[in-house]
């Protein structure tokens, strides 16, 4: 399994994933929309187990529906909406309107 880091409770493994904060000063509850995203984008199976264990799966859901259209890659989100069900989603105006051009045009 992993190792996790007995000052911030947060999985040794998944310090590469946040080269731009101080690790050993990163909590789970502060940094949850980070780790959430991070995880979810890049994290091993068990990182992932500990992901779902540490949020539950409601908690994780709801991040998706906020925030993984913009902060996930496409593949990621795509994948993770159908692993949670999730079908309706937070978009940015921008998005919207792009996709709605798009279906609008005659063919």
């Amino acid at each position: 399994m992993f190792r996790v880091s007995s000052k911030n409770r947060l999985p040794e493994s998944t310090a590469w994933l946040f080269p731009e904060y101080e690790f050993a000063r990163m909590d789970a509850e502060s940094y949850a929309t980070v780790i959430i995203e991070r995880i979810l984008e890049r994290g091993s199976w068990a990182e992932l187990r500990w992901l779902f264990t540490r949020y539950g799966r409601q908690r994780v859901a709801t991040w998706l529906r906020q925030h993984g259209f913009r902060r996930l890659s496409p593949c990621a989100f795509g994948y993770w909406r159908w692993v949670l069900g999730v079908k309706r989603y937070k978009a940015p105006p921008w998005a919207t309107a792009a996709k709605s051009i798009f279906w609008e045009q005659p063919r």
